[in-house]
């Protein structure tokens, strides 16, 4: 084979992918004021539901008309995504400009028809003064599937397939209705709620905010099947609503929530709902977890400290034994006050504490408070990859007791096997990480954030913690642990020379 035909078999292939791509992307589909769009949906089901782009002009109405749809079908679930801004999705054209029962508002939202005629309709509002790209979804199920929100009590519409989200500082709460029994069953109740609901959540990306990102990750979320096999299952609380859900906020990673409604061996999926825990087109400064300057400067100063006592800390050794009770002063101390120049004082009155404890660094006494610093950071990991299933970690009390407990039994046991300088080693290679961490976009920095929240911020405790752990994560562990064996083995070869110095030192008869 010739090297010019491979080269022309090669130039042929890239035209023929750029073509495809270029189809792909030409079939979003734009629509003005007024425009009628035809959904036929012939061999539609709930294993594989219709799905297309639009953009949808400023300020303009259209319609949606679904037709053709299987006749083994009972009812559909109309879905239409936005990406970070907001419409209104109607049954009627004459409820799109206010607040109704027959009518819903928002950027994840959808509506639940039972199939009775032919075709079926739906109205859409833009009241953006941009254009706006939207998914649209139509998921198909029979009459034997239940009624995802059919059983609402509390929500605009009859029947609510749709999930409303809080988002706040510390956290997004996501609720759902109760589903209902199928629509063939003949005790039609909601008194008992014999469907079970179930919650799960799937990361996107890290610090990935595009909006192709983002219908990539809803698209993933939309069967049944789909959710369950890339979604994680969110535990409910034991103290608040079963259909409610609360999820600690990793701001700027995106994050796809949705529920599952079964009854016996059928299953339909809510309409899936997004959250960043911050406003990436609105206020992209609200994704910015160091946006204030004080913030970057102090990241900026442990990065070089962090370095500092990871290749120099084995001279100084005295001087780095305070920096773990330093830092994990400052952490108590900025939970405290909520200031970090606060924190950062108190962190050095902890430091002045340790000076007049009766026993240097050197000895036990010392050390165990030393080691209680890595005590109470290996507690906060353990809190931040707890299984949400251990509900008894909800009660404050039986809580904070675990963890004290965990802290102190910690501190005893790398204090009486002599590994002190484990805890050193520790804390200054994660003062090298935790600034890359924040520059990165990883998420890290919440071992000591999720605690603070625990501490500080009201009914945290029903919080899911479970942080994303991605590739960013797991190539920075890698990074921490290498940093942390090398600065170990400075020290552990520094006290070898230390004690042949002495040794060789050491008049003969003192040998003896």
């Amino acid at each position: 084979m010739s090297r010019n035909f491979v080269g022309e078999l090669l130039i042929f292939l890239l035209f023929f992918i750029h073509s495809l791509d270029t189809k792909v992307l030409s079939n979003t589909l734009s629509l003005g004021d007024g425009s009628v769009f035809e959904m036929k949906l012939t061999n539609l089901h709930d294993t594989t539901p219709y799905m297309k782009q639009v953009s949808i002009a400023a300020s303009s109405k259209a319609i949606f008309n679904v037709t053709n749809v299987s006749s083994n079908a009972s009812f559909i679930i109309f879905q239409i995504h936005i990406y970070q801004h907001n419409v209104t999705l109607s049954f009627d054209k004459d409820c799109l400009n206010k607040v109704s029962n027959r009518s819903v508002f928002g950027s994840n939202i959808g509506l639940l028809s039972k199939l009775t005629t032919n075709t079926t309709q739906f109205f859409v509002k833009n009241d953006n003064v941009h254009d706006v790209k939207a998914l649209l979804v139509v998921i198909a199920y029979n009459n034997k599937a239940p009624v995802p929100g059919g059983c609402n009590m509390e929500f605009n519409t009859e029947i609510a397939p749709y999930a409303r989200m809080q988002t706040r500082d510390a956290m997004v709460i996501v609720d759902v209705q109760p589903a209902s029994l199928p629509f063939n069953s003949m005790r039609r109740t909601c008194e008992k709620e014999p469907v079970e609901v179930q919650v799960y959540q799937m990361y996107l990306s890290e610090r990935d905010l595009t909006a192709e990102t983002y219908f990539t990750g809803i698209v993933n979320m939309l069967t049944v099947d789909d959710i369950k096999g890339n979604g994680a299952k969110a535990t409910a609380s034991i103290v608040s609503s079963p259909m409610r859900r609360i999820f600690s906020a990793y701001i700027g990673v995106g994050s796809v929530y949705v529920a599952v409604a079964s009854y016996g061996n059928h299953s339909a999926a809510y309409v899936p709902i997004v959250s960043y825990g911050c406003n990436p087109t609105i206020d992209p400064v609200s994704c910015d977890i160091l946006s204030e300057g004080v913030f970057k400067f102090i990241s900026a100063v442990c990065f070089f400290v962090g370095l500092f006592f990871t290749f120099l800390g084995h001279h100084v050794s005295r001087v780095e034994k305070m920096f773990p009770i330093f830092f994990i002063g400052t952490v108590i101390g900025y939970a405290i006050e909520g200031n970090i120049i606060i924190g950062l004082a108190i962190g050095l009155l902890f430091n002045l504490l340790s000076l007049v404890c009766p026993y240097s660094t050197e000895h036990r006494g010392g050390a165990l408070l030393v080691n209680m610093s890595l005590g109470l950071f290996f507690a906060c990991v353990a809190y931040l990859h707890s299984p949400g299933s251990f509900i008894i970690l909800q009660n404050n009390t039986v809580f904070w007791l675990l963890f004290s407990t965990l802290a102190l039994s910690i501190a005893l046991v790398v204090t009486f096997s002599f590994c002190s300088n484990v805890t050193c080693s520790i804390f200054s290679s994660f003062t090298i990480i935790l600034p890359i961490d924040y520059w990165v976009g990883s998420s890290l920095k919440y071992v000591m954030i999720n605690i603070v929240r625990r501490a500080t911020v009201e009914d945290f405790n029903l919080a899911i913690v479970r942080p994303p752990v991605q590739t960013k994560d797991i190539w920075l562990i890698v990074f921490w642990i290498c940093l942390a064996f090398y600065h170990f083995y400075k020290h552990y070869q520094n006290r070898l020379l230390s004690n042949r110095t002495m040794t060789e030192t050491t008049p003969l008869w003192n040998q003896y």
